[in-house]
């Protein structure tokens, strides 16, 4: 008799728990040119443009898709797991 298949492993409560907390968004303002790509490229509404400069308006909605990291032509945007370290710079 074939038996039923096993339900997929339940998430680890601190991966849960960190899927619930905000990432750390850092805009690094010195190294920013003010071109506004990572605000428009964020499609969850994360970022938005203040004084010429990229600003976190709601860290809670990030979905972690990295985009704005990778499409920032000065590396001035990072986002990272709370508590991780950092890979340095000013």
């Amino acid at each position: 008799m074939d038996q039923p298949p096993s339900p997929p492993p339940a998430k680890s409560l601190t991966a849960r728990a960190r899927s619930r907390t905000p990432p750390e968004i850092q805009v690094r303002v010195s190294w920013c040119k003010s071109c506004g790509l990572c605000v428009d490229y964020c499609k969850q509404g994360v970022l938005e443009m203040e004084a010429e400069l990229p600003r976190v308006v709601n860290a809670g909605k990030c979905s972690r898709c990295l985009l704005c990291e990778a499409i920032c032509p000065d590396f001035a945007i990072t986002v990272r797991e709370p508590g991780e370290a950092s890979g340095g710079g000013p």
